[in-house]
This record gives structure tokens, sequence and C-alpha cells, in this order.
């Protein structure tokens, strides 16, 4: 199972097989890694400069620094246009250097989505203008990912005049002018085509990310939806005169969330495309939450790819998505690599901004008093130098429950769903928990938790899913895939009324068969849940040691006699 993930795969051309990647020896390929915001595409609230991601479902200006071209603004009013001459270049060095790709490496992934913005290589000038800096920058860096074995996918996240209605897309505002302007849509073709011109032979760009999460927030999405498709086809077709090797991963509208754009082939010459998707915690972890995309892609026989994901300490959700993902084929991208300070993104890199940044912030976001040239220079070399990947915290703590290895828990509730054979649920109704409710298993509130009623513009109810258990009766089975090579013990939490037989089983063979004494649940009144402050801490459960086992597998729990709610599967590296 782990082989999908080898670096050793990451050899020639990637391209759709089926509903598969594969590598160029046709080995397939499973892509597992992250994306490096922020390095050419910088968003406020990553930056340190912004709370809050920015959402304005009417018309609205851009913020005064939170994206790219208003951080340029704000360099330039604080800092002077000649500091500004040189500042994209240190700041796309210090962002993503040789460092940071061996990083991600050593790190067990095997691929890195790099956004970039359009204006970045087509100066915005009347004449077609490139700047040969960004794509010497580039080129540096698909350098580092083909020393280290790493796919690059190429991501399109700022097009020519912007298409999200986001401040992702580094537009003047939040309209959809990619798709009104006279001559957005026409230089984006002859950027495509420059790009497959200069890179066609690199076989380490594992793919173009295109375009993101287009049309997310307008009221104007259905009626463009036409236009993103001719855009679609048209780019491909364009691309592929010069470039006939390199795989296409499209993104549906409103996040890359919608399904309705692809309604057709859109590489009818070389078929080498796929579906991009993007889901964070707010999607529930079930299939049912991605059926549509699974059909879209077994209706054009393309794979898919989870092309951003992630949020704060979702370790939980992440486990169980991503196993899901892998169980069909389909890999995943974390946003983001790297961050500065407190954000609500995933990580693996970050760094604190230096003493004096707040006062470059608050001028910008407050009208505070601005700081003198030589000073505010003085903040950004600083923030510039915090911010080089030798000067960071490495954050390890999503990898094991990404990649299954090390020390880990899963949710029990968060069992494989493929094989079918692997579960077996014999629950007469549906699920009271209302979650994953075809799949037959009794899942059911913690003792004491009752589900709270979310009213239109009231908050989210929380991770509800923490407070549910996975009830398992004689003769019911759920599997949990590990992928460590190495030597672990298998452990579970659970409450259980009366005594309980379970067994253990590792790709079929037994490990455990044993008893299971009877175990209350402690409710924690006033506890504060460990990774959520706002939010209340589930019931404490019992643990109970079941066995020592040795390099990856399925391990299948069964309930042999009596009746058993279970909590989590702990694995602890040995």
């Amino acid at each position: 199972m782990r082989e999908v993930f080898d670096r050793e795969r990451v050899c020639g051309f990637l391209h759709a097989d089926g509903q598969k990647m594969a590598n160029g020896r046709g080995e397939e390929v499973i892509l597992r890694g992250w994306g490096m915001g922020n390095w050419d595409n910088p968003e406020g609230f990553m930056i340190g400069a912004a709370a809050e991601f920015g959402l304005s479902f009417g018309y609205a200006p851009m913020g005064r620094i939170d994206r790219g071209r208003a951080l340029e603004q704000i360099v330039r009013e604080t800092c002077g246009t000649k500091y500004l001459e040189t500042f994209w270049d240190r700041w796309h060095r210090a962002w993503l250097s040789e460092g940071d790709i061996r990083l991600l490496a050593e790190q067990g992934y095997n691929s890195v989505r790099l956004p970039i913005r359009a204006c970045s290589f087509l100066k915005e000038e009347p004449e077609i203008e490139w700047n040969e800096e960004s794509f010497a920058m580039l080129t540096d860096v698909l350098d580092w990912c083909e020393k280290y074995k790493v796919y690059a996918l190429i991501d399109l996240h700022a097009a020519t005049a912007a298409q999200s209605c986001l401040p992702c897309d580094d537009g003047v505002d939040n309209a959809p002018h990619f798709f009104t302007d006279d001559e957005a849509m026409d230089r984006m073709y002859i950027l495509m085509e420059e790009f497959a011109k200069r890179y066609r032979d690199r076989w380490i760009i594992g793919g173009y990310d295109c375009i993101n999460e287009p049309l997310s927030v307008t009221p104007r999405m259905f009626e463009l939806l036409p236009k993103l498709k001719e855009f679609y086809a048209e780019m491909i077709r364009r691309f592929r005169v010069i470039d006939k090797n390199h795989m296409f991963l499209l993104n549906g509208t409103q996040f890359s969330s919608r399904m309705d754009v692809f309604d057709r082939d859109y590489d009818p010459e070389c078929h080498n495309w796929g579906i991009a998707i993007h889901a964070y915690a707010m999607v529930p972890p079930e299939l049912v939450s991605f059926s549509e995309a699974f059909q879209k892609c077994a209706e054009w026989n393309v794979p898919l790819w989870m092309g951003e994901t992630g949020t704060t300490n979702e370790y939980d959700w992440q486990t169980t998505v991503y196993e899901m993902l892998r169980e069909r084929h389909a890999g995943y991208n974390l946003w983001c690599f790297k961050t500065c300070g407190g954000t609500s993104a995933a990580k693996v890199a970050c760094f604190e901004a230096p003493e004096g940044w707040e006062r470059i912030v608050n001028y910008a976001l407050h009208g505070g008093p601005k700081p003198s040239y030589k000073e505010a220079q003085r903040i950004f070399d600083a923030y510039l130098e915090a911010a080089k990947i030798e000067n960071c915290t490495v954050d390890a703590s999503y990898r094991p429950y990404l990649q299954r290895e090390g020390d880990f828990e899963i949710p029990a509730i968060g069992y494989n769903d493929l094989p079918a054979s692997h579960r077996c649920g014999k629950a007469a109704l549906p699920s009271p928990a209302a979650y994953r409710e075809a799949d037959g298993f009794e899942i059911v509130f913690e003792e004491g938790f009752a589900m709270p009623v979310s009213m239109p513009g009231s908050p989210a109810p929380g991770h509800v899913r923490d407070h549910m258990h996975l009830r398992l009766s004689a003769g019911e089975r759920a599997s949990y895939t590990v992928l460590d090579a190495g030597k672990y013990a298998v452990s579970v939490s659970y409450c259980a009324k009366a005594t309980a037989k379970l067994r253990l089983l590792k790709d079929g063979a037994e490990l455990f068969c044993g008893t299971l004494p009877a175990a209350a649940e402690t409710p924690l009144p006033g506890e504060k849940h460990p990774l959520f402050p706002d939010e209340a801490a589930p019931n404490r459960l019992a643990v109970f040691p079941l066995a020592e086992t040795e390099g990856e597998g399925v391990l299948t729990l069964e309930a042999v006699e009596g009746s058993v709610d279970l909590g989590r599967i702990r694995i602890h590296a040995l």
C-alpha cells in the first residue's frame, strides 16, 4: 500500500491512467503533498496581516493587505519604490528555497503544489512582456523538485484579471474580471502556451492545476459557467499543439466543489486530465460528501485529486478523509506548507513575525502611524529573514495522521470504507448520529451529549463527531489501515456496560481475542477540548491494550460477544 506514495515512483511524466495516476513507467502514483501558499501568491490571513480569509458576497474592492497586489502597494508606501524593485525576488527566495523542498521530501511527501499569479509571469502591460525573473525562479524550484523526487503541480491560483471573486485570486476587487474583461482570457491562453513552450520537456511537472476555485463567490456563477467551459476546452486545445505530455487537473466552481462544469472530455486528443476538488473540515468526512466527484470521474474515466485541504488541528477529519481517498486511488494536497503566526491553516513550517510588524499591519488596516522608511525597511528585512526555512519551526504533528505511521489515533467512526467485506454493520435502523448512515453501523453519541441546534446565522455546532462512538455488537466488524513499516502497539479506547469479547485481526490473521471488562465513560464537565478550546471536552474512555505487531496492514476489530462502544484506535510506535 505504501509504495504508491514512494518518492522512487517520482519518475517520468505523471499522467492519467483511467481513474488512477501513473508515472512514466506505468506504476500507480497517489499524490501526497503540501501547497506553497504565500510564495508567489501571498494571502493576508497567512502572512500575519489579517485575522480572517475575507469573504464578501457583494461588490468589494481589494483590502489593504489581503493579497499580493495589496501587499505590493503597502511595501511601496512604507519602504519606497527602490526597495520594491528587489522585494519580490527576495520574498520568493525567502518563502521557498531548496531547503523547503528538501524538508518536504524528508517528511515523506511526494508532491508540491506551486500557486502562481499570472501577473508574476506575464506583466500587466499593453504588450506581451515576460518576467524572466519569475521564470528563472520557477525553473530553480523545478530543479529542486527533480533533485528530491517531488512532483510539482503548477497551480494557476490567480489567473489574468482574477477568476475566483476572492482575495486569493489577487484581483483588483472581487468581480469576475477573468470572464468579463476584453483581453483577460486571451492573455491566459498566451501564458499557458508560454508554459508549454518552456516546460514541455520537464517531466517533474506533475500537471497543471487550472484554475483555482473559479466563480466561487459571485451571483453570476451560473451565467458565466459557459465561459469557464469555453476556457478549459480552448486552453487545452492550444496547449496540446505544443505539449502533449502534461496532465491537467481542472477545478469546478464554488471553491472547486461543484461538478456541473464537467460535461465533456476536455482533452479529446490525449485524454490526460483529471478533476481537482477542494475540501476542508466543514465538509462531513464521509463518502456521500464526495460521491458526485467520484461519479464524474467514473463518467469520464479520469482521476480525482483533492488539490486543497487542511485546517488547523483537524487530525481526525484528515486521517479519515485521506484514507477514503487512498482507497479510491485519489491523492491530496494540504494548505499550506509554511505560514506566519497563528493562522487557521495546517502547516509543516511556521515563523513569528518580527518585532515592529504590528506597526505595518496597524498602518495598513487601521490607519495607524506609518513607520519611517528606514524603520519599515528594517521590519520587512527582518520578516524576510524570519521566513527562511532555517529560521522556521517545524510542525510534525500532522504527519503521523496523514501518513498513518508513528504515534497516531484513528477515530473508531473513521473506519475503512473499502473493501466492503472489511466491515459489517447489522443495525436495523439508521445511525441516530446521522453519520455514515448507509453503512449499517450504530453510531451513538457519548453519554450526556445532545446534538446542538444550529440556527441560521449562528456558529456551526463544532466537532460533534468527537462525541460519537462506534457501537459494535456480536458479529459486527470494522477495519482500519495502518501504513507503518515498523513495530507498533495497538490499543482501543472504549466503554461497555458489561464485559464484551473482541477480536483483533491484521490482514485476516488473528492478533488478539479476549474479553474487555465493563467500563464506564467519564464526563468532564467544565473541561475544554484539548484541540479546540472553545468547545467542551469529549468524555474520557477506558483504554485497553490489544496487541503488538509490525508492518503495514489492515486491522479489523470484530465483536464476538456482547457490545462495546469504541472511541479511538490508538497506534504507538515501538
